[in-house]
C-alpha cells in the first residue's frame, strides 16, 4: 500500500516554474475571478495566489459578484498587462459554467478547458497555432497533473503507447476532466471505460464507442481507477470491486472511495489539487512564451 502525496510531486513542478519564470526576466500576470463568499473557496483562492506569487508570477485575485464575472473576463481579455485568467468554479452549477469557462480568450486560457484547447486534444492537434510549429498546443491542467502523477510514480510506462494492453476507468465525463482525460490515456494505448450519469462509453486510440460494460464489469479489469465525482450520493468504490493491484487516484472534493481503500490497493492518490496548480503555472509559462513575451 502506497498514499502518494500530489504536494511533495508538485514541489518538483513549482520549482521548474519558478526557474523558468527566472529565465523569461518577467513576470506573468494572472488574473484570478472568484465569484463567491464560500470560506474554504476563498482559503483555496489565496492559497493558489500564494503559490504562484513564491514562483514569481503575478496575481492578482479578484473577488467579483457572479452577474458581474462575465464584464470580467471580457475586460481581462482586453488588458494587455494580463497573461492568463484563472476562475474558480463553480460559479453557477450549470450551463452558464461552461459558457463563463468558453469566453476567455484562449491566449488567456491557462486552465485550457475552453474548447479551442480541447478541439485540439481531441483532433491531436500539438500545435497552439495551425502551421506555426515554434508555439505548443496547451493540455488542460487536471487532466494533465493526473497524468504527471502517475508518470512519477512509475505508473504510465515509457514507450511510444505507455498504457498498451492498460484498462482505465473514469466516473466522470465532463469536458472539462473526464472526458479530456479518456481522450489523453487511450490515446497513449490504454482501453478506457469512462462513466457518467449516462452511462457508460469505451475510449479507444482517443475514439468513443457505445458500450454496455456494467461499474462492476470495468472495476473488476482496470488497472486504473479514477474518480472525480462531486456528489454524495456517488455509491462508493469498494475493496470488493477492484484488484489489489490497482492504482486509485481521486480528483473530486468529495470522497469517491471508501475510507479503508488506501490499506488495500497498490496505490492511492488522494487528491490532485496542488498538481493541477503546477500544471496550471506550466501553462501560463507556456502561453506567455506563445502569444504575450515579445508584448
Amino acid at each position: 500500500m502506497h498514499v502518494v502525496d500530489p504536494a511533495a510531486i508538485a514541489s518538483k513542478y513549482l520549482e521548474a516554474s519558478r526557474s523558468a519564470v527566472e529565465e523569461l526576466g518577467a513576470s506573468p500576470m494572472v488574473a484570478g475571478f472568484i465569484a463567491t463568499s464560500d470560506p474554504p473557496s476563498i482559503a483555496y483562492a489565496n492559497a493558489t495566489r500564494q503559490q504562484f506569487s513564491n514562483a514569481g508570477f503575478g496575481y492578482d485575485l479578484r473577488q467579483v459578484k457572479r452577474l458581474e464575472l462575465e464584464d470580467a473576463i471580457l475586460e481581462a481579455n482586453e488588458d494587455p498587462t494580463i497573461h492568463g485568467i484563472f476562475i474558480y468554479f463553480p460559479v453557477f452549477s450549470n450551463q452558464q459554467d461552461d459558457y463563463l469557462r468558453n469566453l476567455v480568450d484562449f491566449k488567456k486560457d491557462i486552465e485550457a478547458g475552453s474548447l479551442y484547447w480541447t478541439r485540439k486534444l481531441y483532433a491531436n492537434d500539438r500545435l497552439a497555432i495551425k502551421g506555426d510549429t515554434t508555439r505548443k498546443a496547451l493540455l488542460p491542467c487536471t487532466p494533465l497533473a493526473i497524468v504527471k502523477i502517475l508518470d512519477e510514480i512509475d505508473e504510465y510506462g515509457s514507450e511510444a503507447r505507455p498504457l498498451r494492453e492498460k484498462r482505465v476507468t473514469i466516473f466522470n465525463r465532463s469536458e472539462v476532466i473526464g472526458r479530456p482525460l479518456a481522450v489523453m490515456m487511450s490515446n497513449d494505448g490504454a482501453t478506457v471505460y469512462s462513466f457518467d450519469e449516462f452511462g457508460p462509453l469505451e475510449f479507444r486510440h482517443a475514439e468513443p464507442f457505445e458500450s454496455e460494460i456494467t461499474r462492476e464489469e470495468a472495476l473488476e479489469k482496470s488497472d486504473i481507477i479514477i474518480t472525480g465525482v462531486p456528489s454524495e450520493d456517488f455509491r462508493k468504490v469498494n475493496r470488493n470491486e477492484i484488484s489489489s493491484d490497482s492504482v486509485c487516484v481521486n480528483f473530486s472534493s468529495v470522497k469517491n472511495f471508501e475510507d479503508d481503500i488506501a490499506d488495500y490497493v497498490k496505490t492511492f492518490v488522494p487528491r490532485v489539487g496542488p498538481m493541477t496548480v503546477a500544471m496550471c503555472m506550466r501553462n501560463t509559462i507556456r502561453l506567455f512564451k506563445n502569444f504575450h513575451q515579445e508584448s
